[in-house]
């Protein structure tokens, strides 16, 4: 899961003209990828970045990540905006960062979803669960979002959730017995 973890962080990044270059070596990373349907996914995606040139990419990119208030990739964004609670949160991330010795760049903050996968890439399997279950509701929300926009990020980020599936992730908090 880290290599592909990573892969997807690649993706979510600001495309650049790099990425069209990468994605033959993408595509032949994710052609051997596990679960199957993560697989699936990704050539989803990857199949819609080859029929657009980096313009359009870049386009679509800035129209759902940079002008998307309900699909930015900041994911405490969504349901903190930017009350108080949300720097504590963006701080509690960065501790977890700290504390399994992955330094963040200071071009983004904490909560940038590239980033936080970045982190689970590096980080071991119960910090990465961690910090995926801390999130997955959120990352879930831009991921309908995107869906309901018919923007090809959303088999992006279905590829993630059956890499967080395959390795026991509960996205969503259970109900608790009262």
């Amino acid at each position: 899961m880290p290599i592909a973890l990573q892969v997807v962080s690649y993706l979510l990044r600001y495309p650049t003209r790099d990425l069209t270059d990468d994605l033959m070596d993408i595509r032949a990373f994710c052609a051997e990828m596990e679960p199957k349907e993560a697989q699936e996914h990704l050539a989803v995606f990857l199949k819609e970045l080859e029929e657009r040139d980096i313009d359009q990419i870049i386009d679509h990119y800035i129209h759902h990540f940079d002008f998307g208030r309900l699909t930015n990739l900041y994911v405490s964004y969504l349901k903190l905006g930017e009350q108080r609670e949300r720097g504590l949160e963006l701080l509690k991330l960065k501790m977890i960062y700290e504390a399994y010795g992955f330094t963040p760049t200071e071009e983004e903050l904490p909560d940038y979803l590239p980033l936080l996968l970045e982190f689970c890439a590096y980080a071991p399997e119960a910090a990465r669960k961690e910090v995926l279950e801390m999130h997955g509701k959120a990352i879930n929300e831009i991921r309908s979002k995107l869906r309901e926009e018919g923007s090809y990020y959303a088999a992006l980020l279905d590829a993630l959730f059956c890499l967080m599936e395959q390795e026991g992730i509960a996205w969503e908090p259970e109900e608790k017995a009262g």
